[in-house]
């Protein structure tokens, strides 16, 4: 019988959720652009500029809070026999059947589908900021916004590819009026 909370659990025999930090990233990005703004001495000029300042960093502030808030709430995996059961905010949410978590890695369409995406993106914003960066003195915030955004997704690019490589994709059931399922990643499931 699984305890009740996740402490009674021995850390040995935990499985837990790995993140790819994908929110974390684009919240960071967000967060560099309206500082460039702020901090590029002459600050927005117009209301629309502050208007833009105002909704980059409030949307780099929730990306990045929620990154943190699913950090500490990871959900956590123990096989109990032949039963798994799942932790969720460090208690016990559910016990399933080992075939009620079912393993979907995304498939190789969809994984280039969004890496070309990425890709294209990424080497578009970067040739345009180092371009401009290069030729263009006077717009130096500007240029700087779009290579922050070229770097960006090269760097969510990379995560990506990491986790689609290296992390098994778990289905697991989840109580929610909803979601019916979440994906758990998880690090060499299989070996443990």
């Amino acid at each position: 019988m699984a305890p009740d909370r996740l402490e009674h659990v021995p850390e040995r025999l935990r499985i837990i959720e790995t993140l790819g930090g994908q929110f974390g990233l684009w919240g960071a990005m967000f967060l560099v652009v309206a500082g460039l703004f702020l901090l590029s001495g002459k600050g927005p000029s117009n209301d629309v500029e502050w208007l833009f300042t105002g909704a980059s960093g409030a949307i780099g502030l929730i990306l990045a809070g929620y990154e943190v808030w699913r950090r500490q709430n990871r959900t956590v995996l123990f096989k109990d026999g032949d039963r798994i059961a799942v932790y969720r905010r460090g208690r016990l949410d559910m016990t399933l059947t080992i075939d009620q978590i079912t393993r979907k890695k995304p498939g190789l369409d969809l994984a280039l589908k969004v890496g070309v995406c990425l890709a294209v993106a990424a080497a578009i914003f970067t040739a345009i900021g180092l371009t401009g960066l290069l030729r263009d003195e006077e717009a130096l915030v500007d240029n700087l916004i779009i290579l922050t955004l070229g770097l960006t997704c090269w760097t969510s690019l990379a995560a990506a590819a990491w986790i689609w490589l290296f992390y098994d994709h778990w289905r697991v059931p989840i109580k929610s009026w909803w979601l019916a399922e979440e994906t758990v990643l998880v690090k060499h499931w299989g070996r443990k």
